[in-house]
This record gives structure tokens, C-alpha cells and sequence, in this order.
């Protein structure tokens, strides 16, 4: 706590985007979710987030999570896909991905209307896009931004039902939730 204190402000920020940085390299797990999907090793093993599902991901979806991204940094443009699979009570379980070809996306924004038609229940129980660029920061935002949110309620609304989001924002990385969360499970 004392060396803490004695840091300059510019050491604590530059030890902060440092942190930021180390996190897009691995395998990273955000609070409120998880992006247990491009584990090293095969497995589907669950990440857990406090009192929230735990997000299991199947080798098919694995590849295509990672297509998803390859695609979207090769174009610089967002990318968005379609999930199967099922929402549990205590885990989601992510079976495959489908990826929509969207012409119109850019370095920020992808069009949502694809996605809430063509990403529908029951074969799919939500979707994941990439964010490959940030309007204030050089890297992509590793949080679902607030038109992603408006986006998931139009879901929600539409379908009747919970979805399943992502927002990939690295190779190996993702926040991943269940929306609205206070809803009985299909």
C-alpha cells in the first residue's frame, strides 16, 4: 500500500493499459461472464462469473468463434454470427455458430437487423459480434457497447425468450452474457 502510494499518476496509468494489454493475450474472463472457448487445450471446461452461468463452448464453436474473428481483423470491419446451443439455469452451453455476411458493417458498427431476423429462436438462441476497434482507445472495447444492449433487448423482445450475446474483442478473448438475466429459462 505505501509503494502504491508513492506511484505517480502516470505509473498507475500506464500500469493500467498495461494490464489492459496482458488481458487481450489470454484467455480472459469478465466478471459478469465468460469466453471459455479458445482454451488451449480442447476441452469444454465452464468459466464461471459470480451467481451468473457459466458459458461452456463445444470445439465446433470454438472454430468458428475463431473464423469469426480472423474474418473480422482480415476486413476491419465487425463481424456477426449467430449461437446454438442452450441456456440452462446454471450454464450456457454454446454449440456451433453461424457467421452472416453483412456488407455493410464498418471498424465500429455492424448492422443489426440481419442478426434479429436471421438469428432467431428456437435454432439460435442469440449472437456474437467482434469488436475490432475502439472510438477512444486503440484497442477494441471489451464490453457490449450501448447500442449492443439496445440491440439484445430488440432480441429479447422479438424472440420472447432469453438470448445469448458476445462480443469477442481479441483472438482469445470475450464477454459473453444471458439477457435480460431475471427471466425463466426456456
Amino acid at each position: 500500500m505505501i509503494a502504491y502510494l508513492r506511484e505517480t499518476s502516470e505509473q498507475r496509468i500506464n500500469f493500467h493499459r498495461l494490464r489492459q494489454r496482458m488481458s487481450l493475450h489470454r484467455l480472459c474472463c469478465m466478471p459478469s461472464a465468460a469466453a471459455a472457448f479458445l482454451a488451449a487445450s480442447g476441452s469444454a471446461t465452464p468459466v464461471h462469473g459470480p451467481a451468473l452461468p457459466a458459458w461452456v463452448m463445444a470445439a465446433e464453436a470454438k472454430q468458428g468463434l475463431r473464423e469469426l474473428w480472423t474474418e473480422s481483423v482480415a476486413a476491419h470491419r465487425e463481424r456477426v454470427a449467430c449461437l446454438a446451443g442452450i441456456i440452462a439455469p446454471d450454464t450456457v452451453h454454446v454449440a456451433r455458430i453461424r457467421i452472416l455476411e453483412i456488407d455493410s458493417a464498418d471498424s465500429v458498427t455492424a448492422p443489426a437487423e440481419r442478426s434479429l431476423q436471421d438469428c432467431g429462436a428456437p435454432e439460435w438462441m442469440g449472437t456474437v459480434h467482434t469488436h475490432v476497434q475502439s472510438l477512444d482507445d486503440p484497442a477494441p472495447a471489451p464490453r457490449f457497447s450501448p447500442g449492443d444492449r439496445t440491440v439484445m433487448s430488440a432480441w429479447a423482445d422479438r424472440w420472447t425468450r432469453q438470448g445469448a450475446f458476445c462480443v469477442l474483442y481479441s483472438e482469445r478473448a470475450a464477454h459473453c452474457e444471458v439477457y435480460p438475466i431475471h427471466q425463466q429459462h426456456e
